[in-house]
Formats: C-alpha cells, structure tokens, sequence
C-alpha cells in the first residue's frame, strides 16, 4: 500500500511540475501586435478617435494601436457628402487602410462608437447587418441612433485576438473583396 502511494505521489508531482513547465511564473505576455495609425486628417473626429483607439488597446492587448504624427499606413479622415451619411474603410490589408468619416453620421449616432465600429472593420470584423443588437459595436447603425455601446463584447474581442494570432497587420481580411496589402 505505502509503495502504490508513493507511485501515485511521484504521478501527480511529474504532472504538476510538466503542466507548469509552460508557462513559468513571472514569463512576460507576447509583445502586442503594433498598428500605427494617423489621425493627421481626423477633424471634429480626432477626439473620438483616440478614444476608440484607447477602447481597442484595452480591449485587446495583443494588437495596439499607435498614433503618430505623420502618414501611417492606417489613415483616419473625416469627410463629407450631399447625403450627410456614409461612414467607411477601405482596407489595405489587416491594421492597414483608410477610415472614412463622413461629419454627418456625428449628428445621428455617437462619434467614438462610429470610430470604434469602424476600427473593428481594420481588426477583421464584418457588419452584423440588420436586426443585430446594440451590444454589439459592429451592428453599426443597425444598433439604432440612441446605441451609445463603445465596448466590444466578448465575442467581438475574442474574434479580433484569434485573427491576429493566425495573421499578422498587412495580411488580407477574408471578408474584403480587394486584393491583399503588398507587405
């Protein structure tokens, strides 16, 4: 009997110093991806815009956006049609692209929740599309104009943390229609 104990001690203690083997105490976190972006043609949107950026750097610590203060292959720029509408990216590639923001949308729906919908448009995301919830920031519009949800949720995170595990900024989003970035 003592000896099956002893057997079954010196099992659980390999187990245990083979399960920590992994992942030592005190090990730092991978660094995170690094985005950097402009804000150089924002306007009105500048604010909300580095709120939206310090949303998905919480949010998602793998991936970081950084602002600087010349042209970034991530561009923010605010515009303006006769519709008054029209928020939207043109991606260049995973982190990579231009975001269009269109000064009336401001008028209907909160200003960081539009940057952070479309930022999470630069991270991988897709439209929801109609009847998706507020809860959601890539329900967009379809959230309603009184939507004022700036937080992805768990979903949307852990979506945007699997995509750049598997890929790096620069990669092509598979949901874009246009060509992959040159790298």
């Amino acid at each position: 009997m003592a000896r099956a104990l002893n057997l079954l001690s010196t099992v659980v203690l390999a187990s245990g110093a083979l399960l920590g083997a992994g992942t030592p105490a005190g090990a730092a976190d991978p660094a995170p991806e690094i985005i950097p972006i402009d804000l150089l043609l924002a306007g009105s949107y500048t604010d909300a815009s580095r709120e939206a950026i310090e949303i998905w750097n919480k949010a998602v610590p793998t991936i970081k956006f950084v602002e600087q203060d010349t042209p970034a292959a991530l561009r923010v720029m605010e515009y303006k049609t006769a519709k008054g509408v029209q928020s939207h990216v043109n991606i260049k590639g995973a982190g990579r692209g231009w975001v269009y923001l269109e000064v009336g949308d401001a008028q209907l729906y909160k200003p960081s929740r539009i940057v952070v919908h479309e930022l999470g448009h630069i991270l991988s995301l897709p439209d929801l599309g109609p009847g998706s919830p507020c809860s959601k920031v890539m329900s967009g519009a379809w959230g309603g104009s009184d939507c004022e949800n700036v937080q992805p949720d768990a979903a949307e995170r852990a979506a945007v943390r699997d995509f750049f595990a598997a890929n790096d900024v620069g990669d092509r989003v598979p949901w874009w229609a246009s060509a992959p970035a040159a790298r």
